[in-house]
């Protein structure tokens, strides 16, 4: 977003407010449904995200991007939620819909084959702990840079590196282990 839009919003321009959450609403959803695990948590992750910004937008500094602010503050929304005890089940099934999102058409065959490949990858993404989980899926999934990961996790980007590095490693060694 531009000085201009950010000023606006921070004035309360509902038209500002409205372009902002258009602009950026569908990367917080998916973003907040990848740790989550639930539509509607993620639904609720993501309005929360846009008030604690809206809250928040007199503190943010235009020397990083919009975009990272905005994660790292969905981020904080979506620990908080997984911290209160909210539902962890269904992954496997929010993480094939996303990919069926994605509009692509293939041969039926193709398809299925496809996606069981997708669950056992999501299965074995869903025995990692959180702190392995978020960078990988924002890395590969959301395909966000290394410093924008570090910087919203408030981890140096060897860290990140580190556990991006885990996290293949374990994936690799439990998805050797699947049956194919």
């Amino acid at each position: 977003m531009d000085s201009y839009w950010l000023e606006q919003c921070r004035e309360g321009d509902s038209l500002a407010i409205e372009k902002m959450v258009h602009t950026y609403q569908r990367d917080v959803y998916r973003l907040a449904l990848s740790i989550l695990e639930d539509p509607d948590e993620a639904e609720d992750g993501t309005q929360e995200t846009f008030l604690a910004a809206l809250r928040a937008l007199s503190s943010f500094r235009e020397d990083a991007a919009f975009k990272t602010w905005l994660f790292s503050i969905t981020i904080n929304v979506c620990r908080s939620r997984l911290q209160r005890g909210k539902n962890r089940s269904r992954l496997q099934q929010i993480l094939q819909s996303l990919f069926h999102l994605r509009g692509e058409v293939e041969h039926p065959e193709s398809t299925a084959m496809q996606n069981q490949a997708d669950a056992e990858l999501w299965n074995a993404i869903r025995t990692l702990d959180e702190k392995h989980r978020i960078p990988l899926v924002m890395r590969y999934y959301h395909d966000l840079p290394i410093a924008d990961i570090a910087a919203m996790l408030n981890l140096p980007p060897g860290t990140v590196h580190s556990r991006l590095n885990h996290a293949r490693e374990k994936l690799r060694a439990l998805l050797k282990e699947e049956p194919r």
